[in-house]
């Protein structure tokens, strides 16, 4: 359904060019869900808007890469082509859902403006497809609910206005950019039941960025971790989570507080910041932070290759090596 080939995005800014997506390449299937991990400011967001051509240019360059959807070039796509794509297609959550509503605007009316956009539906069959979506994403009593503001909603309810909204011309592709963001981990559980259930019902494919790891354990096929604007680890949540092959991931997965059964697991967080998408350093952009590093990371700039399966890291450690190197560290670590 979708296919990005060594897409590059650069954001002209004062201090210079911004190279926030660097070669970057994925394919996502009819009814897949991919999960897309990583720090702020590691590109995930650059890359999401780029699937839709969001991002206003200038600042935002495109000097390298391709992305198709089902054949047809998003990159080249005039404006009228982009505006059919967007909605009708593929879809989008953002963040926030109190900036994403019109707060001085009732729900009904803006979800009815949202169905009216992308169909020709006379009002009163658009009023009853908007109180059918409030239904499918949860929102009790939704023929009410239609006369609400958004600042009478929950954050929770609010997200799943959004969501309603992006269902409104069943696209084939829903991106949730950060969709638990600033929501309990109640509600973040009952958000992400509703994506699998709104897959399951619409057949949609679904792009989950995050920097939560619980969020793409619980709902994605393949997940994918970005580090600098590059993808560093692919493969599947059982891959990530128990076959870890860049010390990226691991250290990702090491600052997550873990409750065991003999008590709290000591969290370690990552040293440093990332690094400057400006004036990125040579070698591997991870080396400076990394546990593991060598000498050669200084130098070499892995390229993402393929470990087993569906598995791929970049990494100059061979798997083999970097278990044994695991073991070593997370030994010391708990003494």
């Amino acid at each position: 359904m979708l296919q990005v080939d060594n897409l590059h995005v650069h954001l002209d800014t004062p201090g210079g060019l911004v190279k926030a997506v660097d070669g970057v390449s994925f394919s996502i299937q009819k009814g897949e869900t991919i999960g897309i991990v990583g720090e702020s400011g590691s590109g995930k967001s650059v890359l999401a808007h780029s699937l839709m051509k969001l991002n206003p240019e200038p600042p935002a360059l495109y000097p390298q890469g391709t992305i198709h959807f089902e054949g047809q070039p998003v990159l080249k796509m005039c404006k009228t082509e982009l505006r059919k794509l967007r909605g009708n297609d593929i879809a989008m959550i953002f963040q926030d859902p109190m900036s994403s509503l019109n707060p001085v605007s009732k729900i009904g009316k803006q979800l009815i403006e949202a169905i009216q956009a992308h169909q020709k539906r006379p009002k009163q069959q658009a009023r009853e497809k908007a109180i059918e979506l409030l239904e499918d994403v949860g929102i009790a009593d939704a023929k009410a609910r239609m006369n609400s503001y958004p600042h009478q909603f929950s954050g929770g309810m609010r997200q799943r206005v959004l969501i309603a909204m992006a269902l409104a011309s069943n696209p084939k592709l829903l991106i949730a950019d950060e969709p638990t963001t600033a929501l309990d981990v109640t509600i973040q559980a009952q958000v992400l039941d509703l994506l699998k259930g709104i897959q399951e019902k619409y057949g949609t494919a679904i792009l989950v960025i995050t920097h939560d790891l619980g969020v793409v354990a619980h709902l994605a096929d393949r997940i994918l971790v970005m580090y600098a604007g590059k993808i560093v680890e692919s493969g599947s949540a059982e891959d990530i989570f128990y076959r870890t092959s860049m010390p990226y991931t691991w250290s990702l997965l090491r600052s997550v507080p873990v409750i065991l059964e003999g008590g709290p697991e000591r969290l370690i967080p990552i040293d440093g910041q990332p690094p400057s998408l400006i004036d990125r350093p040579a070698g591997c952009a991870f080396e400076p932070r990394c546990p593991f590093a060598r000498d050669a990371c200084r130098q070499v700039d892995p390229p993402l290759e393929h470990r087993e399966d569906n598995h791929s890291a970049a990494c100059i450690l061979p798997s083999n090596e970097f278990e044994e190197q695991k073991k070593q560290l997370e030994g010391v670590l708990t003494t």
